[in-house]
């Protein structure tokens, strides 16, 4: 209950929204007096808990018997067979806690993160304890609970799977090594591992990994023996028993497809600058990065990284010395030791190549910690001082207090703002309100998931999108252009039509680089000029012109634009992906910097070494800009600089905010909707509040 409390109540306290004033707190909150939540994923697991709440599938609507969500990355959207766990227990806690009192789905959702997330804490408990005792026991568990990595990510609002991340995962291995280590009954546990593995696997994808750890481990640890002359028959039956129990269990839920982990560890850990001849967008996304060496300590804890790391050291070399490890490891074999350590490294390994495995690392080091704790109060037990024999206990305890203290403290100061804001919601419940419903919302791809949520209406990309596809090229080339019949053009088909034209082109020429050269001529003329374009520039048979201009020019559905001032801070990954080079296979770091300001005199100093002057204009880094666009709410002024100068600045004197970019990306599509916020020859805005403007063609 100490450890459960501890988890539970330290995340409650984030729906405070600590550190926001009362204006921001109430910007940020929804209907129900709760923040809205903090990523994408968390609307797109809502949604399709609601989806079975109200018609039995996570789809919204069975086509050719597979449940299709014709919400995500439409057209055409895509199959909905996310890891269920997370649906149904959202759905079986619903039920039940509505027994009692109303309760809406959403609130469900909200704060089932934060019943989940400790547990895990409880488990880590009695793993720590079984080798080390109650106190460090609890010491792990607690230091669990609050790893700052883990706890941000289990917290209320935080409705996404990493909440099983852990839990699952120690289990499978409290279970295994309770087996392997019981010389009779056994089976009963092992059923657990295998059960715990399988609700694993129903609840996140990467399952894989703990599985293949055991079996490395278990061929590593059979090999040791072998080479000591020690019975390996009895260990071996129960590993094999096990596997063929999990995989049997895995294989009924359907779940077996996602054994071989391997591509997707090697996509996200080294990312690939293509796939297929398009732009992969991996690099956008900061989680896929590789950890700078402070998030490295940071993000598990760095009493956590560093006193586990130690650990693992200094109980390896106890292993190697049996009298010491009889007199205070006398439980912990080599088994154990070997499936823990080779946890560690192999987690720890993939957390410095990508933050996503950040959780992966946190179990191994913080069982290592725990270990070591019990290592040194067996150590105060047995000392000749009698002085330190009565206080060893008190030591340790002192421990655990201080660093439960220290972890708890790095938990408090960890600020949480949502992924969308009443500006937001109030413009997609305008769609909802006044679009048809067969409009297809163009966004940028992080927003999808809650757009489509809140708007109910289908979204062209979002967060399940795979990054490599052609889609997420073409709608960053699109805002990227200052051809404007272009980008309409290549909107238009979008969200008509898919990929269909662009697939159907690239199988023709099987070079993207000439498909995106024919898609540029086509895109922003006359169907008729098209189909001239077609067939006397690229030599194309008329039936061929035929199928593809049904695609590249279709008759339209309706499609409106999102756009929202925090669209800023991305500009330079619209630049580097829309004017990508498919000869040389890599983007460009097109000047693009954003600064701010507190400043509010006649001279004004940005954090991007932009100074402006409100009367002669701006400069950056001391050099003068082509042009300096400054605009006030509904006022624009251009201020000519050097002709030469290869950058424009444009201040935003209401947002205090200062934007540098390239040259020939001045009359963007993004600058005039995102940046300047105007209204342009064939677009104009049918929505605007504070932040968040609805667009759509004239």
């Amino acid at each position: 209950m100490i450890i459960f409390s501890i988890g539970f109540f330290s995340r409650i306290e984030t729906a405070e929204l600590k550190g926001m004033n009362t204006a921001d707190r109430a910007y940020f909150t929804d209907e129900n007096g709760l923040p809205y939540m903090y990523e994408p994923d968390s609307y797109y697991n809502y949604r399709l808990a609601a989806n079975i709440l109200d018609h039995g599938h996570q789809g919204d609507k069975i086509i050719n018997g597979t449940p299709w969500d014709l919400h995500s990355n439409y057209p055409p959207g895509n199959r909905a067979d996310y890891p269920p766990l997370i649906l149904w227990i959202s759905l079986l806690f619903h039920n039940f806690i509505n027994l009692f009192i109303p309760f809406s789905l959403i609130e469900t959702c909200f704060w089932l993160p934060a019943i989940i997330g400790p547990l895990a804490g409880i488990v880590m408990f009695f793993l720590v304890r079984r080798y080390a005792g109650d106190l460090p026991g609890l010491l792990s568990g607690v230091l669990l609970v609050l790893a700052p990595v883990y706890f941000s990510r289990t917290v209320p609002g935080f409705f996404d799977t990493d909440m099983f991340n852990i839990i699952f995962p120690l289990l499978v291995i409290f279970f295994l090594l309770k087996a392997t280590e019981t010389k009779k009954n056994y089976m009963f546990p092992l059923l657990l591992s295998s059960f715990s593995l399988a609700f694993l696997s129903l609840s996140w994808n990467g399952w894989a990994y703990i599985f293949y750890i055991i079996i490395i481990s278990s061929i590593l640890y059979m090999t040791l023996c072998k080479l000591k002359g020690k019975a390996v028959m009895g260990f071996s039956r129960k590993i094999a028993v096990f596997v063929i129990i999990s995989l049997l269990i895995i294989g009924l839920a359907g779940r077996l497809g996602y054994a071989l982990i391997f591509p997707t560890f090697f996509k996200f850990t080294f990312k690939s600058l293509t796939a297929g001849g398009w732009p992969g967008i991996f690099e956008s996304i900061s989680e896929l990065s590789a950890p700078t060496f402070d998030e490295f300590l940071s993000l598990p804890g760095p009493l956590n990284m560093g006193i586990g790391l130690f650990g693992f050291v200094i109980i390896g070399s106890i292993m190697l010395r049996d009298e010491i490890k009889r007199v205070h490891l006398p439980d912990f074999s080599w088994y154990p030791f070997i499936l823990i350590g080779i946890w560690l490294i192999i987690g720890v390994t993939a957390y410095s190549l990508s933050t996503r495995f950040a959780l992966l690392a946190i179990p191994p080091l913080i069982i290592f910690l725990g270990l070591l704790m019990g290592v040194m109060g067996s150590y105060l037990k047995g000392s000749p001082s009698m002085r330190l024999r009565r206080s060893g206990n008190v030591f340790i305890l002192s421990l655990v207090v201080m660093l439960s203290t220290i972890s708890f403290i790095q938990a408090y100061e960890i600020q949480f703002v949502p992924i969308v804001d009443d500006d937001f919601v109030a413009a997609s419940y305008w769609i909802k309100n006044e679009t048809s419903m067969d409009t297809v919302v163009i966004t940028e791809w992080g927003y999808g998931h809650p757009l489509a949520t809140f708007s109910q209406r289908p979204v062209l990309m979002d967060g399940g999108m795979n990054p490599s596809t052609p889609r997420s090229y073409w709608v960053y080339h699109a805002f990227a252009t200052n051809n404007e019949s272009l980008s309409i053009g290549i909107f238009s088909m979008l969200s008509t039509s898919g990929n269909r034209a662009i697939e159907l082109l690239n199988n023709r020429t099987r070079n993207t680089s000439l498909t995106v050269t024919i898609l540029d001529d086509i895109l922003g003329v006359s169907r008729i000029d098209a189909e001239k374009t077609l067939q006397e520039k690229y030599g194309m048979d008329p039936a061929f012109t035929r199928e593809l201009l049904l695609y590249t020019h279709p008759t339209n559905k309706p499609f409106i634009i999102l756009t929202k001032d925090d669209m800023i801070k991305w500009g330079h990954w619209y630049l580097y992906y829309g004017f990508w080079d498919f000869n040389k296979s890599r983007g460009y770091d097109y000047i693009y910097s954003v600064g701010s300001s507190n400043d509010t005199g006649q001279i004004r100093y940005y954090s991007n070494d932009v100074k402006f002057d409100l009367t002669s204009g701006g400069s950056w880094e001391n050099r003068k800009p082509y042009t300096t666009i400054i605009k006030y709410r509904n006022f624009k002024r251009v201020i000519a600089g050097d002709g030469k100068s290869d950058f424009s600045i444009i201040v935003l004197l209401d947002k205090n905010q200062a934007i540098v970019v390239d040259k020939g990306f001045r009359d963007s599509l993004f600058v005039k909707l995102v940046i300047l916020k105007e209204e342009t020859e064939h677009i104009k805005p049918i929505y605007k509040n504070n932040s968040t403007i609805i667009w759509t063609v004239r």
